[in-house]
């Protein structure tokens, strides 16, 4: 009986055991998680992607103004009068037909299809290449904010610690005075209350810690659980910019408003290509057409074309003009969008520049509130333990001494996400410097030469 009692408790101790799984610690710094951001955040993947299938649209485009071969053939029992009689003219005895055609076709005119596909299919391809800088630049945005937002709890962490400790140390003095009967059982009370209020304010700091830890490692690419190990801490560098500066560097560099006008130019050139197929179509065609009584014989018959192909839509009903007022439409929306997207790259200016001003001014104010808020706290305290003072002044000032630290903390993370906030803004490059991309473009510049010409720092990672 002690035996099954001794095995049991041991499946017990083993089923319930959690095995000792360490978590990855990593020592990083700010720039150190934008560089693995980049390399792993997904929304980069699916970036990237997006820029390689327009990639190969564009070489299709491309390719479909070349010649193209095609073959075709048929196996075939053949019987009839016809072939009845060959048999008795040739003494050949016709029972299979084995019929094949090679036919090599070369574009002519295409009534501007081709070269129109070609120049909206280069046109897609440069807003992807912009589409993919944007998600790179909106990553470090995100990354920057969750970073910081790290840094600001770890702060607060210690503030509310640091807190709990001081109620603590309180809370001993007012036992102290009530054991020789100089306060009431009552601030007793109050002050336990009030250290249970600190500690589950630190409890729920701790928490947001984690989640802003576990943020940061899903936007890197990590796993959830790795441990960071964080060097810095939140400071103010000034940030001396001006917003007219400001709005007309992003109105030159935003890749989000770049591929805006992109995307207008794209649909002039595909309402070009719906247009097209009023016109003709006229092709170089030559072909050659053998069949046999076997495969590749041309004992049955062998011959060969060459000249001119031509099509014309002479009647669709107005299928074509249908086509034509649907990508009107298209371009009308898309002029729109981009209107749009100016209007929204001066908001977005803006308010970053407001956002970025307004914390610098609360870093000063804050800064100052946190002495003073000390000072009143340590007065209160000389005051009550010299029985001149109340233990709700005591609290009260611990509370606004909590408070101004925190407001602190916040104002430094405002400003520095702020910061981060009016670069995404003002489209500050990755890798691609939008301006000098799109004065390649329109001066007639392939893709490969606008990147060439473009690249940061001349960055190959793009």
């Amino acid at each position: 009986m002690k035996l099954n009692k001794f095995m049991l408790s041991v499946l017990l101790a083993i089923c319930t055991s959690t095995p000792d799984v360490s978590a990855e610690i990593l020592n990083v710094n700010l720039d150190e998680c934008i560089n693995i951001a980049l390399k792993n955040n997904l929304s980069i993947e699916q970036s990237e992607a997006s820029r390689e299938n327009a990639d190969w649209a564009l070489r299709r485009y491309r390719r479909a103004t070349g010649p193209s071969v095609s073959w075709s053939s048929n196996a075939n029992k053949i019987g009839g009068e016809d072939y009845a009689s060959r048999r008795r003219n040739t003494g050949i005895d016709f029972e299979y037909s084995f019929d094949n055609t090679l036919r090599l076709t070369y574009p002519l005119y295409t009534g501007g299809r081709n070269e129109n596909n070609i120049a909206s299919a280069q046109y897609n391809l440069n807003s992807a290449d912009l589409t993919l800088e944007n998600t790179k630049q909106q990553v470090i945005y995100n990354v920057t904010a969750a970073y910081y937002n790290v840094l600001r709890n770890r702060n607060l962490i210690t503030i509310k610690e640091n807190t709990v400790n001081l109620l603590q140390a309180h809370l001993n003095q007012v036992k102290q005075k009530f054991e020789i009967g100089v306060v009431a059982g009552a601030d007793i009370l109050s002050s336990q209350v009030q250290i249970a209020n600190a500690q589950q304010s630190l409890i729920t700091t701790q928490n947001d810690y984690d989640n802003a830890v576990a943020t940061l490692n899903n936007l890197m690419g990590l796993s959830l659980s790795t441990e960071l190990v964080i060097n810095d801490d939140l400071s103010y560098q000034n940030y001396s910019v001006n917003f007219e500066d400001c709005l007309s560097y992003a109105l030159a560099h935003r890749p989000d408003f770049i591929a805006a006008n992109f995307a207008v130019q794209k649909a002039e050139k595909d309402m070009s290509v719906v247009k097209a197929g009023k016109r003709p179509q006229v092709n170089a065609v030559v072909s050659r057409t053998f069949n046999g009584e076997k495969i590749f014989d041309n004992d049955h018959n062998d011959s060969w074309t060459a000249g001119l192909s031509m099509s014309w839509s002479v009647f669709d009903n107005n299928v074509i003009s249908a086509q034509v007022h649907e990508s009107e439409a298209n371009l009308k929306r898309l002029k729109a969008v981009y209107e749009q997207t100016k209007q929204q790259v001066e908001l977005d200016v803006r308010q970053a520049f407001n956002n970025l001003r307004a914390a610098e001014k609360n870093i000063r104010t804050t800064q100052a509130a946190v002495k003073q808020a000390e000072e009143e706290y340590r007065i209160s305290q000389v005051k009550y333990n010299e029985g001149v003072g109340t233990n709700l002044e005591v609290m009260d000032s611990q509370e606004k001494f909590t408070e101004a630290q925190t407001n602190f903390y916040t104002a430094l993370y405002n400003y520095n996400t702020s910061r981060a906030q009016l670069d995404k803004a003002m489209g500050v490059p990755v890798y691609i410097d939008t301006l000098q991309y799109n004065l390649a473009v329109q001066e007639g510049k392939t893709e490969p030469e606008a990147l060439e010409v473009s690249l940061v720092n001349g960055n190959q990672n793009q």
